[in-house]
């Protein structure tokens, strides 16, 4: 950074320090946990009205949250992955849909962090509290090269958290080129796209996954980065103004670390929730206690191994990742694979609990007023996206694992 460049964000930071907050580790996972009622208490109302309330999001700023994987250059705190892990699921235990999206938002955080210099000065010089939300599926972008950068259009499904999002990250294929598959990300400001407002769904319901639309808007070319340096992250350019291991993270293999931490969260939770419930519920046609019950014992201690061993892996592979880069060494494709395969596998272990779970409840868990279901439902809806759906990601693991090249074009 230079001199002027580092005096201006210095005046900034001056200038918002009553509304950015910087946190450690330990009072991150102090404040998410206090939330945990909050969320808990909002999570209908923000199904219904399909978004995070508004309340919520000014709580999230408040306890430092929504920073945490911004750089200190910008008055973030710039936490690693294993603490954004940790704070996700824990309020995951009081809304899924809330955790979600403040996943997503905090992240991306980190990944505005491996852009250029000039792209974070164009964000956070003017806002260090702006945040994006994320359109990624390549094909549904366009971009042509014009000068100084590209004009670009598309229209992105699944942007999580876009209503309170100041700019928006997205992927597009390049237009009027020999290469066979030329990809691009880019940020765009809030002015240059729109929310479709068509999130309705069976799960995650509040976490206003809307379709994003731009239509044939200048990005400059600072404000672009072709997403194999992103996947590989050693190399990106933020990393080389912004210190931290954080920014050289692989974007692509480390993210699913973010999105499966929410139904692992969630997860947790109903066995939480079950369990301290079973134990003084009665069953409404014997009067005998719901415990004293062979069959909820065996869905229990078959739920709690499901969430056991699927943390566990969880843990464990990240704990590598974080390692990894901390030490500044290459992460391979064997790696990355691996916590591919793992992530998507914990989540489906994560999945089988609340089907258990939801079996041993009874009709009691079908009222809309039992978290259970509803964390039934979030679990069920983190599972689809591509990164956690077993079937492709055990797909991918075991084309490498078998010395059958990867498909061209693919991001690991």
């Amino acid at each position: 950074m230079t001199l002027a460049g580092y005096r201006y964000a210095h005046r900034l930071r001056e200038n918002h320090k009553k509304t950015v907050v910087m946190i450690s580790s330990e009072v991150a996972r102090e404040r998410a946990t206090a939330l945990v009622p909050h969320l808990a208490e909002r999570a209908p109302r923000c199904e219904m009205i399909r978004r995070c309330p508004q309340e919520t999001v000014d709580e999230l700023y408040e306890a430092g949250l929504m920073q945490m994987m911004q750089p200190l250059r910008y008055g973030g705190s710039e936490l690693n992955l294993d603490v954004v892990a940790d704070v996700a699921m824990t309020l995951a235990a009081g809304c899924a849909s809330t955790s979600w999206v403040w996943m997503n938002l905090a992240t991306h955080s980190w990944n505005i962090g491996q852009f250029s210099e000039e792209a974070q000065d164009d964000i956070w010089g003017v806002d260090p509290r702006a945040l994006a939300a994320t359109g990624l599926a390549f094909p549904c972008g366009r971009a042509k090269r014009v000068s100084g950068g590209f004009r670009l259009s598309g229209r992105w499904p699944f942007g999580s958290g876009v209503d309170a999002a100041s700019w928006l990250l997205v992927g597009a294929q390049i237009e009027g080129t020999d290469a066979p598959l030329e990809r691009w990300m880019f940020l765009v400001p809030k002015d240059d796209f729109r929310s479709l407002d068509n999130w309705h769904s069976f799960g995650l319901a509040g976490t206003g996954s809307h379709d994003v639309e731009i239509r044939d808007v200048f990005v400059p070319e600072h404000r672009s980065v072709r997403p194999e340096i992103l996947a590989a992250g050693r190399e990106c350019p933020g990393a080389r103004i912004n210190r931290s291991p954080v920014y050289r993270l692989p974007a692509y293999s480390a993210f699913g670390f973010a999105l499966s931490a929410v139904p692992l969260g969630a997860a947790r939770a109903a066995l939480d929730q079950f369990t301290a419930g079973a134990r003084t519920r009665a069953s409404t046609f014997s009067a005998s206690r719901i415990a004293e019950m062979v069959p909820v014992q065996l869905r229990v201690a078959e739920a709690a191994a499901n969430i056991s061993f699927a943390e566990t892996a969880y843990w464990t592979d990240l704990r590598e990742l974080v390692a990894l880069t901390e030490s500044g060494e290459a992460v391979g494709d064997d790696a990355k694979l691996r916590w591919k395969r793992d992530l998507a596998f914990a989540v489906t272990l994560s999945k089988r609990a609340v089907e258990l779970l939801l079996s041993a409840s009874g009709g009691a868990a079908l009222s809309t007023h039992n978290s259970l279901q509803r964390n039934f439902r979030d679990v069920y809806a983190a599972s689809s996206h591509i990164a956690l759906t077993w079937d492709v990601q055990a797909a991918m693991y075991g084309r490498h694992a078998l010395g059958i090249a990867m498909e061209p074009g693919a991001l690991i």
